[in-house]
């Protein structure tokens, strides 16, 4: 709780755009980070090009009544309430959440956390919140009797848990696999989402506690990983796929030589070129080196066990998501019979 920045819930009609990233809350005026007024324009339904073009042709205060008159015209028939969060550091606003139906403080976060271990079989095993003190925060459950489900040769191990996220707008309840990767030990989690709800009330609590203990739960999330699983590692990875998941590595500022060496991308591409067969258009249709699964662990494996990153780095947590999607696509090759 120490660690969340300090944040209030408002009317978004009395939240007044003053100046340049200055606001005024209940008649205080306070400023704000450019992030601050980025996400208010998209609460209140102005995007870029909108406020391009009424700044360039009023100036800051032509854009300063245009996004008042928005807020007040759009809370006319529907009030809004936002949580807005401010920074101690900089003191200027930082975050503006919208809400959708009720604000769920995190003592009743907390409180309903508790309950559902008590009416669970699972333990808390890990809680986070925003290093930035943005108010977001998630509590991981583990199954003390530690479920294992083999789906793969030696390594590839499953362990059920969930996971409740909380921001002041939602609660998200989700399940959770850790995968052991390789001998010494290194995980990779998956997530899956499964509810979201938007108010405490005692009806959605029953009901996530319900989804919890029911053992349908854990087994829809198993079954669906292991379709992905058996697709996966009998499909070959086609030429298109190897350029994505390489962009993958790169996109988070690993080296061009690093990223062939892990997904041979170039290499494979000149094999082609070679044999006079590479179409840029047609790489959807070529195959490229190993399965899809292959390219799953290199990413995966990459993204756990480099040295380049502090554990908790989101260029990690990047790589992770950017694997799944390769692995929960259809693949551009299917399932294929080769007597070579």
């Amino acid at each position: 709780m120490q660690g969340l920045c300090p944040h209030k819930t408002i009317s978004l009609s009395g939240l007044t755009h003053v100046g340049k990233n200055v606001y005024s809350i209940e008649g205080i005026e306070v400023p704000a980070s450019d992030t601050f007024t980025e996400t208010y324009d998209r609460i209140i339904g102005i995007d870029i090009r909108q406020r391009k073009m009424v700044e360039e042709a009023s100036g800051e205060t032509g854009l300063k009544n245009y996004r008042n008159y928005i807020n007040v015209a759009s809370n006319i028939q529907k009030p809004k309430s936002v949580v807005v969060t401010a920074s101690p550091q900089s003191r200027q606003l930082t975050d503006i959440i919208s809400i959708v139906d009720e604000y769920i403080s995190p003592t009743l976060f907390f409180d309903f956390a508790e309950m559902m271990a008590e009416e669970t079989v699972y333990t808390v095993s890990d809680i986070k919140w925003n290093n930035s003190g943005i108010p977001h925060i998630i509590i991981t459950y583990t199954n003390p009797q530690g479920h294992t489900h083999l789906f793969g040769p030696g390594e590839d191990f499953m362990i059920d848990g969930f996971y409740l996220a909380w921001s002041p707008s939602h609660i998200e309840l989700g399940h959770y696999y850790e995968r052991l990767v390789c001998a010494n030990g290194q995980i990779v989690r998956e997530k899956r989402k499964d509810a979201t709800v938007y108010k405490l009330s005692s009806h959605e609590i029953h009901n996530m506690i319900a989804q919890v203990k029911s053992k349908q739960f854990f087994r829809t999330g198993i079954e669906q990983f292991e379709k992905l699983f058996a697709v996966a590692s009998i499909s070959r990875i086609s030429l298109s796929e190897m350029r994505k998941s390489q962009k993958i590595l790169i996109s988070q500022g690993i080296e061009k030589e690093q990223a062939e060496t892990l997904i041979p991308y170039e290499k494979t591409c000149s094999a082609y070129e070679n044999a006079g067969y590479y179409d840029l258009q047609k790489e959807y249709l070529m195959k490229g080196e190993g399965t899809i699964w292959d390219t799953y662990n290199v990413l995966t494996q990459f993204a756990t066990h480099t040295t380049m990153w502090k554990p908790q780095d989101y260029r990690r947590i990047n790589i992770m998501n950017g694997a799944f999607g390769l692995l929960n696509k259809k693949p551009d090759i299917i399932n294929y019979m080769d007597i070579y």
